[in-house]
């Protein structure tokens, strides 16, 4: 409604009002939105690296059957050596359980079982860093010709996450978070 009083009439008034956001509103929400996306970040990269230990755990799992199935066929022990960085299997020489005099006259032992199995391997542990094994029993696990053999436990962790292979009653090991 038009006035005689000099003042603010109505259009001069909205030119006034703010229309839009100011340049300190727009850094402080495109800060929380970099909190929130570096959050989330991080969280997918601990569920990555959770998913790649329990990965390495089951591909573990599966070379253990197969390294108990190679001593029953080869009627020598298979021992799984693990570090920090990897493991490897390696098979016994049956010329250790001989006496010596019989040994010498025996020909050499067969190529190593990395040699003639190629899924056994050295590997290093697929997690990109060190993991560190705990083994049940303590020791370096042997697996001979019986039908189960081996450890009965095996804890995989790699300083945050933990993995546990456990075997089962028919030799067979299952993975578990």
């Amino acid at each position: 409604m038009p006035t005689l009083v000099p003042g603010l009439t109505e259009a001069r008034s909205r030119a006034l009002n703010q229309n839009g956001f100011s340049l300190l509103e727009t850094l402080i929400v495109l800060a929380i939105i970099g909190i929130i996306t570096g959050t989330v970040g991080l969280s997918l990269r601990a569920v990555q690296a959770e998913r790649d230990l329990q990965t390495e755990a089951r591909r573990l799992a599966h070379l253990f059957e197969l390294a108990q199935a190679e001593a029953r066929k080869t009627g020598r022990t298979v021992r799984w050596e693990y570090g920090e960085t990897g493991y490897r299997f390696t098979q016994t020489s049956p010329l250790l359980t001989l006496p010596v005099a019989l040994a010498e006259r025996l020909p050499p032992p067969p190529r190593p079982l990395s040699e003639g199995n190629g899924a056994l391997r050295p590997r290093s542990w697929g997690i990109g860093g060190p993991v560190e094994v705990r083994v049940e029993p303590a020791g370096s696990p042997l697996f001979e010709g019986e039908w189960v053999s081996g450890p009965r436990r095996v804890e995989l962790s790699d300083g945050l996450h933990t993995v546990v292979l456990q075997r089962a009653g028919n030799g067979q090991y299952r993975v578990s978070p």
